[in-house]
C-alpha cells in the first residue's frame, strides 16, 4: 500500500534546515572574530618582542602600530598599519595621512563595521579614559573630549593638531554606504612610564 505524501514534515524539514544554515552563517562572524582577535594579539607581542614588523596572517598586508585599551569596558584593540589599504574588520586601522599613534598631532584611527565588533563606540561618553600602548612612544593616557555625528566630506576633525590626539572615525549608523561619520575625540591627559 502506498503512503500518502506528508507536505507538514517535508515543510518542518525545509525550515529547520534553514534555521540550521542561518544560525551557522551568524556564528561564522563569532568564529572569525575570536581568531583573528588571537591573531592580531600574537601579531602585536611578537611586534613588541622583536622590534620588528610582523603580520598578523601571512597574507595580511598590515601589522601592529599600537594597542588602545578601554578600561571602563575591558576591550582592548590593535591599531593596524595602512588602513587605507584594505584593514581588518576586527581591529583599529592607522590612517597613513595621520600622525602615528602616541606622537604629537592628530592619529587618526578608521573603524570598520562598528557594530559588528566596535559596539563599544557608541557606549563611550566624554570623560572616558582610554590607554594607547604606542610602539615607539610608549604609554599615554587620553580622555574622551567630544563625539560627532558629521557629513563623510566634513574633514575638519581629522586635520593635524598641535596637540596630542586620538581621532577615532567610523561609518554612521554602521555601514560603509552612508553619508555620515561617528567621530570620537580624545585628548592627551598624561604619558605614562
Amino acid at each position: 500500500m502506498k503512503k500518502p505524501f506528508r507536505w507538514g514534515s517535508m515543510l518542518l524539514g525545509v525550515a529547520m534546515s534553514v534555521m540550521a544554515w542561518q544560525f551557522s552563517q551568524g556564528n561564522d562572524v563569532y568564529v572569525q572574530a575570536w581568531v583573528a582577535q588571537s591573531l592580531l594579539h600574537t601579531a602585536w607581542v611578537r611586534t613588541q618582542a622583536s622590534g620588528h614588523q610582523v603580520k598578523p596572517w601571512p597574507w595580511a598586508n598590515t601589522w601592529p602600530l599600537a594597542r588602545l585599551s578601554v578600561p571602563r569596558f575591558n576591550v582592548e584593540k590593535i591599531i593596524l598599519s595602512r588602513a587605507s589599504e584594505g584593514m581588518s574588520a576586527f581591529a583599529l586601522g592607522h590612517s597613513d595621512s595621520s600622525v602615528l599613534p602616541g606622537e604629537l598631532g592628530n592619529s587618526v584611527l578608521n573603524v570598520m563595521h562598528r557594530e559588528i565588533h566596535f559596539g563599544f563606540l557608541k557606549a563611550l561618553k566624554p570623560g572616558d579614559m582610554l590607554v594607547l600602548e604606542s610602539l615607539r612612544s610608549g604609554r599615554w593616557h587620553y580622555q574622551v573630549s567630544a563625539i560627532y555625528i558629521v557629513d563623510k566630506a566634513d574633514t575638519y576633525l581629522v586635520e593635524p593638531s598641535l596637540n596630542r590626539r586620538l581621532t577615532l572615525v567610523s561609518c554612521y549608523p554602521y555601514t560603509d554606504k552612508d553619508n555620515q561619520r561617528y567621530v570620537v575625540v580624545a585628548e592627551e591627559v598624561e604619558r605614562m612610564v
